[in-house]
Formats: structure tokens, sequence, C-alpha cells
């Protein structure tokens, strides 16, 4: 059964860089056995390496996330996302582009748009119709959790019907911060995989806070 985002206060979740496939899908099993996952958002490993190696790695992970009812998603490239079986596909590039996709692959696949630059960057591309809007950086190349993440993500979340994934930062405060956006998804990526105590206590973490504990 294809998984569907569920809006409300949910984890979306995006993969680290890794060098053993097989190594990370079993830790990725472990994390998605720990709590609840909304989506999981497959990265390249790296922002600029879509290729074979990638299109592999989707294939392995994909069932993985949908096995425990999680969204799979993979970026950009749309042969991929099909090869792979994923549930949808998100979107870094242009306007142009993500009109494209949006009027080629929805309904039956997921849609969402991701690199949002400021407010009017994020109206046009909310014009297009994606599933959900992601603000802040997926690959947390700089300071993954800021206030401009905050500011927008707070804005369309109170203003628009869309849905809105909010990326917090390294630390359960960090975690804490992205929830009062308002935003429905909270997307963690450093903060599980880099978490002193393992991956599998910081998803457990992290979900106990959007429970309210």
């Amino acid at each position: 059964m294809v998984a569907n985002l569920r809006p409300g206060a949910q984890l979306f979740l995006v993969t680290p860089q890794f060098d053993d496939r097989d190594a990370f899908a079993t830790l990725l099993e472990t994390v998605l056995k720990a709590a609840d996952v909304a989506a999981v958002l497959i990265a390249p490993r790296g922002p600029d390496n879509v290729s074979d190696t990638y299109q592999n790695d989707c294939k392995q992970l994909v069932p993985i996330a949908q096995n425990h009812g999680a969204a799979a998603l993979t970026m950009n490239d749309t042969q991929i996302s099909g090869r792979a079986n994923a549930d949808g596909i998100h979107l870094t590039g242009n306007l142009k582009e993500l009109k494209d996709v949006t009027s080629r692959f929805q309904p039956k696949k997921i849609v969402g748009a991701g690199a949002i630059k400021d407010r009017h960057d994020a109206m046009e591309k909310g014009e297009a119709l994606p599933d959900y809007l992601l603000f802040g950086d997926v690959f947390e190349t700089g300071e993954s959790e800021t206030e401009t993440t905050l500011e927008l993500a707070g804005w369309w979340a109170d203003l628009f019907e869309i849905p809105c994934v909010a990326m917090a930062g390294k630390n359960l405060d960090d975690v804490s911060n992205a929830l009062t956006t308002g935003a429905d998804f909270i997307g963690v990526g450093s903060f599980v995989w880099q978490h002193p105590d393992g991956p599998e206590t910081a998803i457990m973490e992290a979900h106990k806070l959007l429970q309210g504990g």
C-alpha cells in the first residue's frame, strides 16, 4: 500500500551521507521501528551526487520506509523515483520544473518542494500546488536551524493550507523550536544521526516531544 503524508506535527526524516548501504539499511530499520515517522526523504550522498549509486540506495531503502508506514521520497530525479517505486519526489529545482512534475505525477505520487529562498519564492512554488513545502536545508551544509527557517515556516503554517516541513537542527531544543512554528512536519536529520546516545534514542526523544511529552 502506498503511504500518504498525514498532516499534524509528525516526523519527516532525512537520511544522512553514508558509505555502507547495507549497514545503513539496517540502521534505518532500527530507527523506524523505534518511533512513528510520516516520511523518509532519501537524500543523495551529497548535494551534487545523483548517480547510479543514488538509484541503488533508493531501491534498497524505499521498501524499508514503506514497510514501516512512512512515505518514501526521493530527490529531483523522476526516473529514479519511478525505478525505486517511491511514493513521491522532493524537488529543489526551479518553478517550471515543479509545475511540470506536479502536473504529471499528482495525485498518484507525492510532490514536495524545497530550496525555498524567501516568502515570494514560497508563494510562487505554492501556486504550483505541491503536496508540501520544505523550509530549511536538508543537507545541513550550514546552520541547519536558523531564524529564517523558523520565520518562514511559521509564516507559511499560519496563513496557507498546503502542509509545510520545518527542518530542525542538531539538538532537542532545535526540534522544540521548529515545533513552535506550527509546521505540519518537523524535519530531522543530523539530530537523529549524530545524537550522542544513538539514532534510536534520538528519534524516540523527538517523537515524544511531538506528542507533547
